[in-house]
């Protein structure tokens, strides 16, 4: 009798741009939204790694210019324009973090030093789909510091 190997996977939540608002708000790291697009070499994200293989070390980081708009408190008006940001993949087992050039997206980035960082994590969270109008409106009230809590 043969036997599958076992099948390992990786449980995400499903993203909500209002939770990941409130997580990254009461994180002690300062974090800028936006909603855009990236340019960058994807060929620079790490691949999908072989469960045969040992787990790499924390892949290096892509450079990467942003064209959207930042998140104020009316929302998401603020144009900006090839703004240098460094995408910061990390994995979990053979899961890494990824994204495609020119997909429009929501993005918490990091403030470090000067520079944004943006962590590709293997779950979507700092970096989901752009959401809709309705959203985009809820994320503005949450910067306005009026209630935010996500959706039930």
């Amino acid at each position: 009798m043969l036997a599958a190997p076992p099948v390992a996977a990786l449980s995400c939540l499903v993203p909500d741009p209002i939770r990941s608002f409130a997580e990254i708000h009461a994180a002690p790291e300062s974090y800028r939204a936006y909603i855009g697009s990236f340019a960058f070499d994807a060929d620079k994200l790490p691949p999908m790694q072989d469960l045969s293989q040992p787990v790499t070390a924390t892949p290096n980081p892509v450079p990467a210019e942003f064209t959207g708009h930042q998140l104020g408190p009316t929302g998401f008006d603020t144009p900006v324009v090839e703004a240098a940001m460094l995408l910061q993949p990390s994995c979990a087992g053979p899961w890494c973090g990824s994204l495609a050039p020119d997909d429009k997206v929501l993005v918490f980035a990091r403030v470090e030093d000067g520079q944004l960082i943006v962590d590709l994590d293997p779950c979507p969270g700092k970096v989901q789909a752009a959401p809709d109008a309705a959203t985009r409106e809820r994320l503005a009230a949450c910067m306005r510091g009026e209630e935010c809590r996500e959706a039930r």
